[in-house]
């Protein structure tokens, strides 16, 4: 019964005039993070919670929050993750620990190795710091050395230095806030990842991408699902692809890509609907990912598409060449269409 529009229109249960697509909630997307062999899942602006492997795949998380000896950890977070080499479990957009209300911009940090302590003491390295550019903190990814934190208008740098200060905070860039929660990747002490109009990468310095098809991607992006995003890295050709929502998506998911080969520095584009992407690792010799019906895809993998041949093609145009020789091309490679 409760809807947008002025208290007291129309009547219980039924829709209001004004439009509900005039108001935009994030969807609940979840934050994962390895605790050595156990996980810590924190959907967003909700709980935290702890799955303990050892207790067998039949045995629930619990809230990191009833786990004995867990101390004022945050009630509500908007995206957690673990730092390294120093491990510290920290949560960004959090409950506050002196107020216990949300604040989008705050980041509070466990005590080292102890991510159910989150009250700080004399004794332990527990702690908390607002950032300023903003208005709320969109993700986090582990760096070489630092956690990237990004708000929806600026980059920083979370770095460990012990003594009284754990972290220190420095300020990378402004106008370069990450597109969504799952946007962002670390490859080799580098990051990429999705801006709001543009492609970065973080490799000391943050840099915008050089893309030819930029305006291509975000000018056919459903500007409203941006934030469905999610970004998948194939190691073995050197990709890093961004799976985004585009205006043609029957069910808001996301059904199209864009790909850049950081190798070649070449960008290649698409429609496929995956909404998580995993590299191959361990006996997984190939990338699998998801689509928006659950399926699980091997990809890199096989000659067929479900048992049908796989299309493919180049697309050209004609280039001209003027007859008063005006018009010069530097060509890198010539492919003969022979036998």
């Amino acid at each position: 019964g409760w809807g947008v529009g002025s208290w007291g229109e129309s009547t219980w249960g039924t829709p209001r005039s004004a439009s509900s697509s005039d108001v935009n909630l994030d969807n609940s997307s979840w934050s994962l993070s390895l605790w050595g062999e156990d996980l810590i899942a924190t959907v967003r602006n909700g709980a935290i919670y702890y799955w303990d492997t050892s207790a067998g795949t039949t045995n629930r998380a619990a809230l990191v929050s009833s786990i004995s000896g867990a101390e004022s950890v945050p009630t509500i977070a908007r995206v957690t993750t673990v730092s390294f080499p120093d491990r510290h479990f920290i949560a960004g957009g959090c409950t506050s620990y002196s107020t216990g209300n949300v604040d989008d911009m705050l980041i509070r940090w466990s005590s080292q190795e102890q991510f159910e302590k989150f009250a700080p003491t004399a004794t332990n390295t527990a702690g908390d710091q607002r950032l300023q550019i903003g208005t709320k903190i969109v993700a986090m990814v582990s760096a070489r050395e630092e956690t990237l934190i990004s708000t929806d208008s600026a980059l920083y740098g979370m770095t460990f230095v012990g003594g009284n200060f754990v972290f220190s905070f420095r300020l990378l860039a402004t106008d370069c806030g990450a597109a969504g929660i799952n946007t962002m990747i670390n490859i080799d002490s580098s990051v990429y990842y999705m801006g709001k109009r543009n492609f970065f990468v973080y490799d000391g310095v943050v840099k915008e991408l050089p893309c030819p098809v930029q305006y291509f991607v975000f000018d056919r992006m459903n500007k409203t699902f941006i934030d469905k995003t999610v970004v998948g890295h194939n190691k073995a050709f050197k990709e890093i692809t961004f799976f985004y929502v585009s205006n043609d998506s029957p069910n808001q998911e996301p059904d199209s890509y864009v790909t850049f080969n950081y190798a070649e520095q070449a960008w290649t584009v698409g429609t496929m609907d995956r909404t998580v992407w995993l590299d191959s690792f361990g006996a997984k010799l190939v990338p699998f990912a998801f689509d928006p019906d659950g399926f699980l895809y091997n990809h890199e993998t096989g000659t067929s598409a479900d048992g049908a041949a796989m299309n493919s093609f180049i697309e050209g145009s004609p280039r001209e060449i003027s007859a008063e020789g005006e018009t010069l091309y530097m060509v890198d490679q010539v492919v003969p269409d022979v036998t």
